[in-house]
């Protein structure tokens, strides 16, 4: 009950964005996965050559609880496309809020995470970006549940212990509207 309070903000904002944008035909639904997004799902607002993002995301098959929200700004300045007047080059600067809990510790990261990326448009719906950068530590709170054994090593540690790190995405994208 206590995780159920982010899906349920994203939701509103989902619906909220929807009912605007979509007679503007400036709405994106995306998926995708990376580093620290996980595999995600979201959706993207345009106006003119900004984007404003939002997508949740968790690690299928990981042995913890585990989720993340990223909330995004794209600014997109270069190129030409054929199937769109968006330019396809663009900068990000995004911030993802990750939870994890298993059975020995609690973790919560909060992270900045700057990009540059090129989108490939298929067709003037459909089209796929790939993205790189940096991925920086705001916050890394780690908490243990129980005490360990000498024999136990611990959680998975999906960041690492680096203040930077790189990090990279896919995401395919569906223009509605257009």
């Amino acid at each position: 009950m206590k995780n159920s309070f982010i899906p349920f903000v994203f939701g509103l904002l989902f619906l909220f964005s929807a009912n605007i944008t979509l007679a503007q035909g400036e709405f994106n639904l995306t998926g995708g996965a990376g580093t620290p997004e996980m595999v995600n799902v979201g959706f993207r607002i345009q106006l003119d050559q900004y984007q404003y993002g939002l997508s949740i995301g968790t690690s299928p098959g990981y042995k913890n609880e585990n989720f993340n929200a990223s909330a995004d700004f794209y600014y997109h300045f270069a190129g030409r496309s054929q199937q769109t007047d968006l330019p396809p080059w663009y900068g990000k600067a995004g911030i993802t809020y990750m939870h994890s809990e298993g059975e020995w510790e609690k973790r919560m990261n909060l992270l900045f995470v700057p990009r540059l990326g090129r989108e490939f448009n298929v067709t003037p719906q459909f089209g796929v970006a790939l993205e790189a950068g940096l991925m920086l530590m705001l916050v890394d709170r780690n908490t243990a549940k129980k005490e360990r054994t000498d024999a136990v090593t611990g959680d998975l540690d999906l960041i690492g212990s680096g203040f930077i790190l790189p990090s990279a995405g896919l995401k395919i994208f569906y223009r509605l509207g257009q």
